[in-house]
């Protein structure tokens, strides 16, 4: 079981206590590719990929995939929020019991995939439901936000030709963050992210393999990828994701922690426990 730092009403009231000023930011790990980001007062609170549930559980019992630590946090405590950015329709990612709970207390916008956005229209009212878009840049509060190609583990479009799998360049308070939702490594991620060159970078780590591929699950870049990949495009902090939540298709972060050591000894990371807050300062 992983160790919870902060969870619940006590989680919550630490992140409406948090006092952001200048150029900074503040995020907290809610667990898998989840992130809560916190501005200035008036730059608001932003979530990413919120899996918030135990849906995937409770739908099919017998599943491999079961959460190693309960929710930090249940999505119907997270009021006031002014955003959520959804990357991809993976459970994990696009946990729909979460989004109908933060929808039911928040007047919160909700950008979602293009290619995805009827599996939200039953929960989500239409005007609080952005069609999020490669290069297609829109604001939430001070949170500006660009969302850009994911190769999970391929580019794939829909008819239109939107993209189903999305990171996201957000700037807020003079800093730039990049959660890359899930990928591998592609040279056009590599060209774009350079081209933004993120203070902090979300980015996953459980690498993939041919035995989890070939029982459906699908992967993204590893430990030493997620290591080249930052110094590639001169992330300042990198923080993993991805990797801590399911017992099968989770990496250890020390190997991670051992590769930089290594190779990148300069390079800043922190490694985060579910229910942490950071507070990055330019």
């Amino acid at each position: 079981m992983a160790a919870i730092y902060k969870s619940g009403e006590e989680l919550m009231n630490e992140v409406w206590k948090t006092k952001i000023y200048g150029e900074s930011v503040s995020f907290w790990n809610l667990g898998q590719a989840g992130i809560l980001l916190k501005g200035t007062e008036e730059d608001g609170l932003l979530c990413i990929d919120p899996y918030l549930s135990k849906s995937i559980e409770e739908r099919d019992p017998k599943t491999e995939f079961k959460r190693a630590f309960s929710p930090v946090v249940s999505p119907g405590i997270l009021r006031g929020l002014d955003g959520v950015l959804v990357t991809h329709g993976h459970d994990d990612h696009l946990d729909l019991a979460s989004i109908k709970e933060i929808a039911r207390v928040s007047d919160s916008v909700f950008a979602i995939p293009a290619p995805h956005i009827s599996l939200v229209q039953e929960h989500v009212e239409n005007k609080y439901i952005h069609a999020a878009k490669d290069g297609e840049p829109f604001t939430i509060k001070g949170f500006k936000i660009t969302p850009i190609p994911a190769a999970h583990t391929e580019y794939e479009t829909d008819s239109l030709g939107n993209h189903a799998f999305l990171g996201y360049f957000i700037e807020v308070s003079g800093i730039r963050l990049f959660h890359s939702g899930d990928t591998v490594v592609t040279p056009e991620l590599i060209e774009k992210v350079k081209g933004f060159r993120p203070h902090v970078a979300f980015l996953p780590i459980n690498g993939g393999d041919y035995f989890r591929t070939s029982r459906g699950i699908i992967g993204n870049m590893s430990f030493r990828e997620a290591a080249d990949f930052s110094a590639a495009v001169g992330v300042d902090l990198i923080v993993p994701i991805h990797y801590d939540m399911f017992p099968n298709n989770r990496e250890n972060p020390a190997y991670f922690v051992d590769y930089l050591f290594h190779h990148y000894p300069n390079q800043k990371f922190h490694m985060m426990v579910p229910g942490e807050r950071f507070i990055y300062h330019k």
